[in-house]
């Protein structure tokens, strides 16, 4: 999963991110969801924290952010929603 922080009056592009994202990275390091923040927190190291994103993980009754799934079928980034969450945790989509 990656996190990010779009700029003031951007929209994010799914599609435009999957070309992206394809061209540039390996399978292997391309991330699977995105997460947008509208605020990046930074530990009192400003450090990112990662803690806490990562033990809310990607189920979308938890996250109030805009979160994407990487649809290979689609060839684009989909937005999450609580059927693909389940379809990926019932393993019908392969990650």
């Amino acid at each position: 999963m990656a996190c990010i922080q779009l700029k003031e009056n951007c929209e994010f592009n799914g599609e435009g991110t999957y070309r992206h994202v394809n061209t540039h990275l390996s399978n292997y390091t391309r991330p699977r969801f995105i997460r947008i923040k509208s605020a990046i927190e930074l530990t009192a190291t400003f450090k990112y924290r990662k803690v806490q994103l990562m033990e809310e993980g990607f189920n979308p009754a938890v996250i109030k952010d805009r979160l994407y799934f990487l649809d290979d079928k689609a060839n684009l980034y989909v937005q999450m929603t609580q059927d693909v969450y389940n379809s990926v945790k019932n393993h019908h989509f392969k990650l």
